[in-house]
């Protein structure tokens, strides 16, 4: 797991010089009080998970950058849920969600889009035991699925209500991309449906693992991930995409992201 994070601290370097270019050209601004900036976000893939009880992942590592380039904003993680986080942004517990994609249920809410960000990869897996032949994966959609409650597939439409998938699916709803692997690999369904970043995550910690799973020969969905940020946020639209700029110049942010994944795209 250490090594999927090295590349922060080669980044913390390259956006520290930044920062103090910066600093050098504002004196007074640095006497002010940072703008705090809330930013959601909840497990998903390697964006936000847990190693060993403790919060890792790609968000607070953007995070971390976010607030070591500038000092006019505090950017600060507030944990949320994949079915809570509408209602914590439209109510104001946080400026923006990170890394979404705007289909995901989010073009009719009165939010503004970041620039993207990374782009990401739902991916079909089954029990390599299972799958009989090529055609196997064809009918997506008469197998039994296992997916996790509040996510949005490809398949379904990005449509992401319970009801909806239990009426027209054959379909588990789960907790974590962790339970869905753990349940495929106990049988209790023929296909699971997770991202490239979760998979490529469980190969980094059990390389076996890509000996009893087989990926699906195309994916679910792929898909640009951006910030969704309220109109009320405290940092402007434009301002936050600069931020993002300077990081993908001085830290090559899509080429980490893509190192995350041991170029697991399916």
């Amino acid at each position: 797991m250490k090594r999927m994070f090295r590349w922060f601290y080669s980044l913390m370097g390259l956006v520290g010089l930044a920062a103090a270019a910066s600093g050098a050209s504002s004196g007074s601004a640095e006497a002010k009080e940072p703008i705090t900036i809330k930013v959601g976000t909840y497990e998903y893939g390697v964006v936000y998970f847990f190693n060993d009880g403790k919060p890792v992942g790609f968000a607070p590592d953007l995070v971390a950058a976010l607030n070591a380039v500038q000092s006019a904003y505090f950017f600060e993680l507030v944990e949320t849920s994949s079915r809570r986080r509408y209602n914590d942004l439209e109510t104001g517990v946080f400026d923006m969600v990170l890394l979404e994609s705007p289909d995901w249920e989010w073009r009719d809410e009165d939010v503004i889009f970041s620039d993207p960000i990374v782009t990401e990869h739902d991916l079909y897996i089954a029990r390599r035991q299972d799958v009989s032949d090529a055609g196997w994966f064809d009918q997506i959609t008469r197998r039994e699925i296992l997916c996790v409650l509040g996510f949005h597939y490809g398949f379904a439409k990005f449509n992401s209500s319970p009801d909806f998938l239990r009426d027209h699916f054959n379909i588990s709803l789960l907790y974590s991309e962790e339970e869905v692997l753990d349940r495929l690999l106990a049988g209790d369904g023929e296909i699971g449906v997770v991202s490239a970043g979760f998979l490529a995550r469980k190969y980094n910690d059990n390389p076996e693992l890509s000996e009893q799973v087989i990926i699906g020969p195309k994916p679910d969905s792929s898909y640009d991930l951006v910030s969704v940020m309220s109109r009320d946020s405290a940092i402007p639209a434009e301002e936050y995409n600069a931020l993002i700029k300077l990081l993908h110049t001085t830290g090559n942010i899509a080429e980490n992201w893509r190192k995350l994944h041991d170029d697991l795209s399916g």
